[in-house]
């Protein structure tokens, strides 16, 4: 008993001299390039985060009068650095955005440039791509759906604007570089109209659904779904000789411009690779005028195996109301496909597949009862990351 009281005792003071294990921290000071397009009196303040890739955590600070943000105590790894500003002046609200990825293993001094983003009426309100889980335990995903909300005092016509799909999953390097000015796309949607036939009230959305019925208790549904789409604005109709999609006769359909892969249904990727955008594509309500844009502007890539090409097409960024920077999770943030000027951030379900929730888009104010949703062209800033489902609810 002795011996174990000595051994006991001898550990003890050992331990107490060990020290914990540290790592080497570093500096980063960061210049905030707001060039000519920020005047000096509004470069204080401005916020800059600063992400860890590895451990999804990040810290952030405010710029000083000078523009220049200083973090001490950076553990090494790979970081991205967002910042997000703004201002009024003039009578107009300006909204500064800026992204760099940065490899911090020793202290470093950098620069980080900046955007100033434009804000439209319509925006994407809510993105639920997740589906969900059958009492069996299957996955369903026929409850996909986007919102369209009518951010602004007056009302707007939806008709021949298009939702897009980037032709990445973001599981790799940005392929479309090379084409700084435009996004690469593999699915477009346009809806139809003449031009003053799908009026949005201020404060008011549509919803475009993969299939139009009510999910809940539907034959086809599944009592475990969130939602009720059956009161659905739009619907993605898939034509085959099969008719393996359901068209539902209450919502009208939306025009299929361009799927790449087509099959059976849309799909978007329920993990979140899909990035999406609303676009207002060149001839917009007539028909004929939108496809000779889509076929003018076709680019070809050669799949991974390299035996065949497959078509996509470029939109010009100018022609991007809004956009949203969908990933699988912080790690695959680096390979972030919208430019900065459509997005500077990212956003994704923290709750991962089939989890029955959506990426929902914070409130900024209430004013007579509309409400006003936060648009700064910064997912990271804008959306909650997994939320319930409340498709035409405004709060």
């Amino acid at each position: 008993m002795k011996k174990i009281l000595i051994y006991i005792f001898v550990l003890f003071i050992l331990s107490s001299c060990m020290k914990n294990p540290e790592y080497k921290s570093y500096t980063a000071e960061l210049k905030i390039d707001f060039g000519d397009d920020v005047p000096s009196e509004y470069q204080e303040g401005a916020k800059v985060v600063l992400n860890n890739l590895n451990k999804s955590y990040s810290v952030e600070a405010l710029t000083t009068p000078e523009g220049i943000v200083n973090f001490t105590g950076v553990e090494p790894g790979f970081y991205s650095a967002t910042i997000t500003h703004s201002f009024s002046a003039n009578g107009c609200n300006v909204y500064i955005n800026g992204l760099k990825n940065l490899d911090i293993f020793s202290s470093i001094i950098d620069t980080i440039p900046i955007v100033v983003s434009k804000t439209n009426a319509f925006i994407i309100k809510e993105y639920y791509y997740s589906g969900c889980l059958t009492p069996a335990g299957k996955q369903y995903l026929s409850d996909q759906y986007i919102e369209i909300y009518n951010n602004s005092e007056t009302t707007q016509y939806v008709d021949g604007l298009s939702i897009v799909e980037h032709e990445s999953y973001g599981i790799g390097e940005n392929y479309w570089t090379f084409l700084p000015d435009d996004i690469v796309v593999k699915m477009i949607w346009t809806i139809p109209g003449n031009g003053e036939e799908h009026p949005v009230g201020p404060g008011q959305s549509i919803i475009l659904a993969r299939d139009a019925i009510n999910h809940k208790d539907d034959p086809n549904g599944n009592p475990l779904c969130p939602v009720n789409l059956g009161d659905a604005d739009f619907e993605f109709y898939v034509y085959t000789a099969s008719n393996a999609d359901i068209d539902s006769p209450t919502s009208p359909n939306l025009i299929e411009d361009l799927f790449t892969f087509r099959g059976t249904d849309v799909c978007f990727h329920v993990k979140g690779g899909s990035a999406i955008a609303l676009v207002s594509i060149p001839g917009g309500t007539n028909e004929e005028e939108r496809k000779e844009f889509i076929n003018n502007n076709l680019i070809a890539k050669n799949n991974s195996g390299g035996s065949s090409t497959r078509y996509y097409c470029k939109i010009p960024v100018d022609n991007v109301l809004d956009a949203v920077e969908v990933v699988f999770d912080e790690p695959h943030a680096i390979y972030k496909r919208l430019p900065i000027e459509l997005d500077a951030g990212y956003t994704y379900n923290e709750f991962g597949a089939r989890s029955a929730k959506c990426l929902r888009r914070k409130v900024k104010e209430v004013i007579d009862g509309r409400t006003v949703y936060q648009d700064t062209n910064n997912s990271s800033e804008d959306f909650f990351k997994g939320v319930e489902p409340k498709p035409k609810i405004y709060e």
